[in-house]
């Protein structure tokens, strides 16, 4: 039996920005000495606007922005937390109160660099840039919705962040609409007993603790939310209104992170509603064996959600 080759979110994007780079002459993409297969083509194809500074992730969105400056629609790339945490007050600064339209693109989201430690973990990333002004925060689920992403980051002019999980994941937009806001991926009679709000690869141990919960006589509406700033309220509000309950999933610390984000959105609306949130609490993870370990040993494991969730609401 052949093994179905699965394309990681950053190659689906990476093969779908490539047709604007082949119209627009004013893009340019700045890489801090990260490469992938789907690049090959552009350092071939456009060397003139294929630029690389090495490591050094401060520069790269210096440069970054110096090009928006010039008028160039400008795509930076590193690895998740280099990007992020290492260039925070260049994007503070230089990025978003300048609202230029540059577009970081990082790989590594959660814990994908699982066995390098906490320098290559992207466990704090929604946290320290969801309170920066003006920029747009997308985190999808599979490689489908990261492809999609390529029109849409490239028509807008906003400064946005892009986080990427590092492998292959199964699609679940194959064949459907992405919405860039917050998606339904799925629900059951309604899913009017809970609502499960995931984000990035946590959408699909979500989908498995949904059915783990069927099986439990639950019914659960499983939220893709895509789009972390602006999160989709009016959809996430709608949902929260007409469940019983709540539950945030993401590969993240909890401090700030999206469960944060949905919490807000419903204290600001007035919606009371029991919450329970799934994260990463407050420590930094040194543990080897992979991202399963860590799920396993951190309560991010779907048997272990599935049950904390099913004591949770009194089964």
């Amino acid at each position: 039996m052949k093994t179905k080759f699965i394309l990681g979110m950053r190659d689906a994007f990476f093969d779908a920005l490539f047709e604007h780079f082949t119209r627009d002459t004013s893009a340019v993409f700045v890489t801090a000495d990260c490469g992938a297969p789907s690049l090959d083509k552009y350092s071939d194809t456009f060397p003139e606007r294929f630029l690389t500074v090495g490591i050094a992730e401060q520069q790269l969105i210096g440069m970054t922005c110096g090009l928006a400056l010039e008028g160039k629609k400008v795509y930076a790339y590193a690895i998740a937390p280099f990007i992020s945490v290492r260039c925070l007050e260049q994007i503070k600064l230089d990025v978003c109160a300048m609202e230029l339209p540059v577009v970081l693109v990082a790989v590594g989201a959660g814990y994908a660099y699982d066995i390098m430690g906490p320098t290559h973990h992207a466990a704090e990333d929604i946290t320290v840039l969801r309170v920066m002004p003006n920029l747009v925060i997308h985190s999808p689920a599979d490689g489908v919705a990261a492809a999609a992403m390529a029109d849409a980051t490239f028509l807008d002019p906003r400064p946005q962040y892009i986080r990427f999980d590092r492998a292959g994941i199964p699609d679940l937009y194959r064949g459907r609409d992405v919405d860039f806001g917050a998606g339904i991926v799925a629900t059951r009679a309604g899913g009017g007993d809970l609502v499960i709000a995931a984000t990035g690869i946590m959408v699909h141990q979500a989908l498995h603790v949904a059915e783990n919960l069927a099986g439990k006589g639950l019914d659960a509406t499983v939220l893709d939310i895509c789009r972390l700033k602006p999160i989709n309220r009016e959809l996430l509000l709608q949902h929260a209104q007409g469940a019983g309950r709540l539950v945030t999933m993401e590969e993240h610390l909890l401090a700030g992170g999206m469960g944060s984000a949905v919490l807000e959105c419903l204290a600001d609306a007035g919606v009371m509603k029991p919450v329970l949130r799934f994260g990463q609490d407050d420590r930094f993870v040194f543990d080897l064996g992979g991202r399963e370990v860590i799920w396993d040993k951190y309560g991010l494991a779907v048997d272990a959600m599935t049950n904390r969730i099913a004591k949770w609401m009194g089964l």
